[in-house]
């Protein structure tokens, strides 16, 4: 109960688990350490072994689905949206099984959605594991005109863009609550994405249905976070695939073709900027070039590594990168 006497709104957990079980019951006993009392967890696993099912299986007050297949962030998430939606539940949370939220997050998150019945959805800020009192990532901006969002780890130009930039706010997919009324508005994630810039576009889509986007600043959540732009040789070949593909499946939704806009040299010229980072692995550059042509073509769902970009393009872009830069600079 509230203060006032009033229940607190049923909240679903929505947390998905693929391959890392480990991760998935820490994840599991700092929900337990909640302050928010009236919760449903369910736990959506992508086609993990046996062993691990059981394992999931056995911790209490949990509800395990199970997918035959990997489905995907997206499509596992909106596995566990439908069935959350099966139920009472006014407000989906989902929370990563790698972060550890602190025990009033969701009762922060609930109580500023509450407070306004326009907030779609609602996350927390996101600190450093290694170090809980460093702010990892706030919130982020999209900018309509550049077409990529611009993340801010600074309390202060946080609020600053909430409140003078409102209609361009996007948030993470990483604890993200939303409300039971945007979802019955503009329904689960896109599962063309599969992982990666999903979030984004639910942002934007949750905007354009007239609903709003809020960092709550004083709900938190451990997180540890990798840039595969600055950290590139420390990030797999799928993720930089999914983020080259998907900002160019993103800007196909938009209006105005993306090709005409000046957002696609930018981008190209970034990833060329990557590929230059990226010397000496050859499987990362063709998970990049891959995204970039798949995404051209419009081409979602999972990372298959046997399909690239045709041999003339791949070898002109991934072997020399400097000469395309420099023509671009031009």
């Amino acid at each position: 109960m509230t203060g006032s006497g009033r229940t607190d709104p049923p909240v679903a957990i929505v947390i998905l688990n693929w391959g890392h079980t480990a991760a998935t019951l820490a994840c599991l006993r700092s929900v337990e350490r909640l302050d928010y009392p009236n919760r449903h967890i369910i736990v959506v696993d992508n086609e993990s072994s046996e062993t691990s099912a059981k394992a999931l299986a056995a911790v209490p007050n949990v509800t395990l689905v199970r997918n035959a297949a990997n489905l995907g962030f997206t499509g596992g998430v909106n596995t566990g949206i439908r069935h959350a939606m099966q139920g009472d539940a006014a407000y989906v949370w989902l929370l990563n099984n790698d972060a550890e939220p602190r025990p009033d997050t969701l009762r922060r998150l609930v109580a500023a959605a509450e407070a306004d019945p326009l907030i779609g959805l609602a996350s927390p800020v996101f600190h450093d594991p290694e170090d809980p009192n460093r702010v990892e990532f706030c919130l982020a901006r999209f900018d309509p005109l550049a077409r990529v969002a611009s993340q801010t780890a600074d309390p202060a130009e946080a609020s600053a863009w909430q409140t003078q930039h409102p209609d361009q706010v996007v948030l993470l997919g990483t604890a993200l609550l939303i409300r039971r009324a945007l979802i019955e508005t503009i329904g689960g994630l896109d599962e063309r994405f599969f992982a990666y810039v999903e979030d984004v576009d639910y942002g934007l889509r949750c905007i354009a249905a007239g609903f709003r986007t809020v960092a709550v600043a004083d709900a938190v959540v451990l997180h540890k976070f990798k840039q595969p732009t600055v950290q590139p040789d420390q990030c797999p070949p799928y993720l930089h695939y999914y983020m080259s593909r998907n900002y160019l499946l993103l800007w196909q939704k938009l209006p105005s073709p993306f090709l005409l806009h000046r957002a696609s040299l930018w981008f190209f010229r970034q990833r060329l900027v990557q590929i230059t980072r990226m010397a000496g692995q050859p499987a990362a550059i063709d998970a990049l070039l891959a995204g970039l042509w798949d995404g051209i073509r419009g081409i979602g769902g999972p990372f298959d590594p046997s399909r690239r970009m045709p041999w003339p393009l791949r070898q002109m872009l991934g072997r020399w990168p400097g000469l395309w830069l420099r023509l671009l600079e031009r």
